[in-house]
């Protein structure tokens, strides 16, 4: 196989999806103990009170939280379900553990931030978990946490839900209260730089929308990076919500913001000196004394949420917006995507929406975000757009894109017509092709198998617990491969438990399914420092990755719980576990945190692991340096492995790995991968590929034409295929032009396979909650 080095770095593309978007939370909220001591006797007790009729579903998932601590999580549960209302169900994950923040009791952060779904009341802002849930009538994230809760093993608590804490203990069950109400959003995303006094607030959320200065002025009327708005975070501020001002007897509720910046604490609770004796809404103010009790969120912390739910104030524009910036045209099938971005105080402007003008022609078209999408072209004839942003005092400069000539691409042919699929894996079986994939839509494992001419689905679990099987959520990576030969072949496919974070397995010899918990289901999380594995209960839902050699079948799954990859190879005596990497800074391995993408070949006795490994991240947890790291044994020994750096910052790229692919073609192997040169980060903007054993130095692939490159990320011997702005495109072996394979937005595809069904080339992917071919 051989791949053109004539690929060329082209400067990268970066835009929003079509769909909604979502990034991590990463800024807690904290509580800290006051070191005061509450007067029991002088000011009354908050006992335990009778809870409300529940209002929404909250489920929670104890990670280390002792057996006499759990009540208290449950009331505090409780009194929050009996006041926040929502048709979807609320996961919380509760971490039991020591502070490494001097005085700290309790921290807490949501799940994730969504932008951009449906029913958001402004585009502009990121939404919480529970309230983006709420708002979108439907869970954005089905098997991850709404609310992550962190708890002082260390404090000294009071676990009982009476309410009588004695003098020197802190109450767990108001520790809680409070705490949760961080998760679901009483938490400001604005970052505070102390060297330099400078702001950020690059994702507000619709707290930060409700954030004000006593002149007025909102702290989205800053700029998104600068001094002023760093200045603004340590000056007096205020709620502008009308719902909170109007529980509060019609004053606007003053915040928390001490000068110095007092990080998860300042903004994000009111203030304390305001607010500590005032009762029932003293919940959200930043400190606990010992002996103090809440039985209630309060009525102002209330009104706060409810005036996250509406769209916020915002006030006039005060000059002309400033023209778009990063403007490109993208190819696509009778349409163009136009992507751009705005500049850093593009919030001063108050954008109401882009006028975009195509040429040739002179028609005009009004949106509201990037990507815009274009359709009515002719494919084959070549167009251009100007773009201006408007707001309420006019429009800003022109700005021209580039030209681009939309494309035909291939049609689809369904293989199942419900099914809404992330992670898939591909193989052959009793010479037939088949198809393992989770689906998002019922929660199952399921297997398409191509006979003659048609593909038929079965369910191979998630409905029953029947004989080994699971009832819980499977839409989760998944893996396949298979040992044997002729009347002694047998299927395996690997997959996940996404909602008790295991890893399992399901056989089948062409007669009888067999199922087992391959891991995640142990008595605790086993150090990595144990050379001696056993079963952990450490989540490894991440990722995984099979192969087959003569000496057995193999799987390689992430620990997320300590950032580890992990092991398994089947024995006659049964399974025998392992560390592949991450653990240690000799004989070859790594301390980076590894194993967020995982891909396995075999060749002959060998089997190869690729992966990546984040080496460093900035203050809001975002990876700045990540290396691609090979594994390589001629066994299934853990003491054989080998270890090679295909890619990373030594050359030249920020961080690489974004996602992995590896592949085997007449005994030569083939890796690819996605990077990042650093301008563009979080996103790709490269993809990167090599012969293992061959090339010394990685070729490059920037699409500049086609998108940003993302997932899924393939390589076979005929060539490559790659996410392009959310969609499928593909580039031959001996070609570097890219090609847009289908311009069908994809729907957070992670993982894709490619196919040869009578000689003709297909990716299987998920288009329109559909398993589909696309031609290649």
């Amino acid at each position: 196989m051989i791949f053109s080095l004539a690929f060329s770095l082209l400067t990268p593309v970066s835009a929003p999806a079509l769909s909604f978007k979502s990034i991590p939370a990463t800024k807690w909220g904290h509580l800290y103990a006051s070191g005061k001591i509450t007067n029991i006797t002088a000011q009354p007790r908050a006992e335990s009170v009778e809870v409300g009729p529940p209002r929404s579903k909250w489920n929670i998932e104890f990670i280390g939280v002792p057996e006499d601590a759990k009540a208290a999580f449950k009331y505090a549960v409780d009194i929050w379900a009996s006041y926040f209302e929502s048709t979807v169900p609320i996961e919380i994950e509760a971490h039991w553990e020591p502070s490494n923040i001097n005085g700290v009791l309790g921290s807490a952060r949501p799940g994730d931030y969504f932008n951009a779904f449906d029913g958001a009341p402004d585009s502009d802002l990121w939404y919480p978990s529970i309230l983006a849930d709420r708002l979108a009538k439907k869970d954005l994230a089905p098997g991850k946490p709404d609310i992550v809760l962190r708890f002082n093993s260390n404090a000294l608590w009071y676990t009982a839900i009476d309410g009588r804490p004695g003098r020197f203990s802190y109450d767990l069950s108001s520790t809680v209260l409070h705490e949760i109400g961080h998760g679901l959003g009483f938490l400001s995303n604005a970052e505070y730089d102390k060297f330099f006094g400078t702001g950020y607030l690059v994702q507000p959320t619709p707290y930060d929308a409700y954030v004000q200065l006593s002149d007025g002025r909102l702290f989205t009327d800053f700029c998104a990076r600068s001094v002023e708005l760093g200045k603004a975070m340590t000056s007096p501020l205020f709620w502008a919500g009308s719902q909170a001002t109007a529980a509060n007897n019609g004053v606007k509720p003053k915040l928390h913001s001490p000068k110095p910046y007092e990080e998860g604490s300042s903004i994000t609770h009111l203030d304390e000196a305001t607010f500590a004796s005032s009762g029932t809404n003293s919940t959200m103010t930043p400190v606990l004394d010992s002996g103090e009790v809440f039985r209630t969120p309060g009525n102002i912390a209330l009104a706060m949420i409810e005036d996250m739910l509406l769209k916020p104030p915002a006030n006039k524009a005060q000059s002309l917006p400033a023209k778009p910036i990063d403007v490109r045209a993208l190819v696509g099938d009778k349409y163009a995507l136009l992507t751009f971005d705005s500049p850093n105080c593009r919030r001063i402007d108050r954008v109401t929406g882009y006028t975009i003008t195509i040429s040739p022609g002179g028609q005009e078209r009004s949106f509201t975000q990037s990507p815009a999408k274009i359709t009515g072209l002719s494919n084959g004839s070549s167009y251009s757009f100007t773009i201006k942003a408007k707001n309420d005092n006019g429009e800003s400069d022109a700005v021209t894109s580039n030209e681009v000539t939309p494309q035909a691409t291939s049609s689809t042919r369904t293989i199942d017509k419900k099914a809404d699929v992330k992670y898939l894996a591909a193989g052959v079986f009793k010479k037939n092709q088949v198809i393992a994939y989770s689906d998002a839509i019922s929660g199952n494992l399921k297997l398409a198998t191509l006979v003659g001419n048609s593909w038929k689905s079965l369910i191979v679990d998630g409905v029953s617990t029947a004989g080994g099987r699971s009832d819980r959520n499977l839409a989760g990576p998944v893996s396949l491969c298979v040992t044997g030969a002729k009347a002694s072949e047998k299927l395996h496919i690997f997959y996940t438990d996404t909602e008790n974070k295991d890893l399992r397995h399901a056989s089948f010899d062409g007669k009888k399914w067999r199922y087992e918990t391959l891991d995640g289901d142990g008595d605790d999380i086993q150090n990595y420092q144990e050379s001696v594995r056993r079963k952990t209960a450490s989540d490894v839902s991440v990722s995984n990755a099979c192969a087959v050699t003569p000496a057995g079948l193999q799987v390689f799954y992430r620990d997320e719980s300590q950032g580890i990859i992990l092991g398994a190879a089947l024995t006659k005596t049964g399974w025998i576990y392992e560390i592949v990497d991450g653990d240690r800074q000799s004989e070859g391995r790594t301390t980076g945190d590894v194993g967020f993408s995982l891909s396995a070949v075999a060749s002959g006795k060998s089997v190869y692991l690729i992966y990546d490994s984040v080496l460093t991240l900035s203050s809001n947890n975002v990876a700045t340096q990540g290396e691609v790291r090979l594994a390589k044994r001629n066994s299934i020994y853990p003491e054989d492995w080998s270890y090679t750096t295909l890619d990373g910052p030594d050359n030249g790229v920020a961080v690489a790995g974004y996602d992995v692919s590896i592949s085997n073609s007449g005994n030569r192997i083939a890796a690819a991968w996605l990077a990042a040169s650093g301008l563009r980060l979080p996103n790709a903007d490269e993809v990167r590929f090599l012969i293992v054993n061959e090339d010394d130095y990685p070729s490059r692939l920037s699409p500049e034409r086609h998108g940003t490159p993302g997932s899924p990320l393939l390589i076979d011997s005929k060539g490559m295929v790659f996410g392009c702005q959310d969609r499928i495109c593909s580039v031959g072996a001996y070609s570097s032009t890219p090609k847009l394979n289908n311009g069908a937005i994809l729907n957070n595809v992670k993982d894709s396979a490619i196919v040869t069904i009578n000689k003709v080339r297909y990716a299987v992917t998920s288009i329109s909650k559909k398993l589909v071919l696309v031609k290649l």
